[in-house]
């Protein structure tokens, strides 16, 4: 999903440093980066960059190579003329990386000086109206080697979401103001286009799948789920609907989409809540009520976790254990499903006329994220806590979450700020990146 980042990485010093600690850095770095990072395309020139001509040279190969973030890590003291040039001929961001200094040994030089010279061309950089990061600690440090993983994460997102289009699959439900979106702003603050696709399409494409394809598939489903209380053809119905949506999704070569899950598709007997939740396993994300900033929330999750997010409704709390009850109609991807709690392939939980899958939810760390359009800006609240290992309690996909913060005045902040009532939870540790890539796209952040 989306382009690879292309990465520079370049390790600098100023002609009089030793050469010897540089270039240990420049092998340590190159490997830790292509280690912890192997999905970015990395571009590093194989030498310890001094002279004009050869920082010439490496910009020139970053060029070449549609470089989008450039890395400079210190080998020794670099005098501000490098990091100049960078900013001069190459309109990406920049990094300045100062590891910790070697041990000091009270008859020895100093070996690097990194972080004084960070912070004089920070300055100078400064002085001359360019912008950069800067890092100070050593790649296993979280503040150094973990920030430098989630910048470079969070312009990976930036650089995905810019030029992806977004399907709308219909328009939005019945009296369902909060499903509207500001296709404007989309476009100003994620680079993302919108087309469209009327839902007669889906139904025209189900009626023309070979039968074959529609009979594969329905074995394939019969195969990984208890289907015995779905109505008479509701299960073909289920594998024309998935099948017509992948097409769809492929033809108009949708990136993303959201759809108007009801109450047409409810007439045609094809409430697709399960069928989403397979498409989500298989990377593609189809919101379900139309709901275009829930989908560019779960795709934000996915870029940076590859792991399926779940979108669903707050239904409840319990202060006494301090839980959030999060629910849908069965719109949660398989693997998201509970090892111990079978689920099943059901009819849909409220309104029937379609799929769902009934399952409780597994336990482990989950970040709660919603990008909400207040007042023709976007802002993203972030939340976190623990899903519980807890049975289903009503039908649908559901699980109960032990917050972080006390529910109650979560609660009361998230309807004080007008936040929709879809909430994108995935089983992912991911705040911190979530939050950084918002603040590298212009997003204030809502920590709740």
């Amino acid at each position: 999903m989306g382009q690879k980042l292309n990465v520079g990485l370049m390790v600098t010093k100023s002609g009089r440093w030793p050469q010897e600690l540089p270039q240990q850095r420049l092998e340590e770095y190159a490997q830790w980066a292509r280690g912890k990072m192997p999905h970015m395309n990395w571009i590093i020139p194989g030498h310890v960059l001094t002279t004009p001509e050869e920082v010439q040279s490496a910009i020139d190969q970053f060029r070449a190579a549609l470089t989008d973030v450039v890395v400079m890590v210190y080998g020794a003291f670099t005098a501000d003329d490098i990091a100049a040039a960078v900013c001069q001929h190459m309109d990406v961001p920049l990094i300045l990386w100062a590891p910790h200094e070697p041990p000091f040994h009270p008859e020895e030089r100093l070996w690097a000086n990194a972080l004084c010279a960070m912070m004089m061309n920070a300055s100078s950089l400064r002085r001359l109206g360019y912008a950069c990061h800067t890092i100070y600690g050593d790649p296993g440090e979280d503040a150094a080697g973990g920030q430098v993983i989630r910048l470079l994460q969070g312009y990976g997102v930036r650089k995905a979401l810019s030029g992806m289009r977004i399907g709308l699959i219909g328009y939005r439900p019945t009296n369902y103001y909060v499903s509207t979106f500001d296709e404007a702003a989309i476009r100003h603050t994620f680079g993302m286009t919108m087309n469209s696709t009327d839902l007669q399409v889906i139904r025209e494409t189900m009626d023309t799948l070979p039968w074959e394809d529609v009979a594969q598939d329905m074995q394939a489903v019969q195969d990984a789920w208890d289907t015995h209380q779905l109505p008479e053809g509701h299960l073909e119905l289920h594998s024309r609907s998935y099948l017509a949506i992948r097409r769809v999704m492929a033809e108009a070569r949708y990136d993303l989409a959201a759809i108007k899950c009801w109450p047409e598709m409810t007439a045609m007997h094809i409430q697709p809540c399960a069928v989403l939740g397979r498409l989500l396993s298989q990377g593609i994300t189809v919101a379900c009520e139309s709901d275009v900033d829930a989908a560019i929330t779960q795709v934000m999750e996915q870029l940076l976790t590859a792991q399926p997010p779940f979108i669903a409704d707050l239904i409840d709390l319990d202060e006494a254990e301090n839980t959030f009850t999060f629910w849908h109609c069965g719109n949660a991807a398989p693997e998201l499903h509970s090892a111990k709690y079978p689920c099943r392939l059901c009819n849909h939980p409220l309104i029937g006329q379609g799929s769902a899958f009934w399952t409780a939810l597994k336990p482990g760390r989950v970040t709660i994220a919603r990008l909400h359009n207040d007042q023709g800006a976007y802002q993203l609240v972030l939340m976190d806590g623990e899903a519980l290992d807890r049975d289903r309690t009503t039908r649908g996909a559901m699980c109960q979450v032990q917050m972080d913060h006390p529910v109650r005045p979560t609660l009361e902040a998230l309807l004080s700020r007008g936040i929709p009532h879809h909430y994108v939870l995935v089983w992912a540790d991911c705040r911190a990146a979530l939050k950084q890539t918002a603040q590298l796209m212009h997003i204030p952040v809502v920590e709740l």
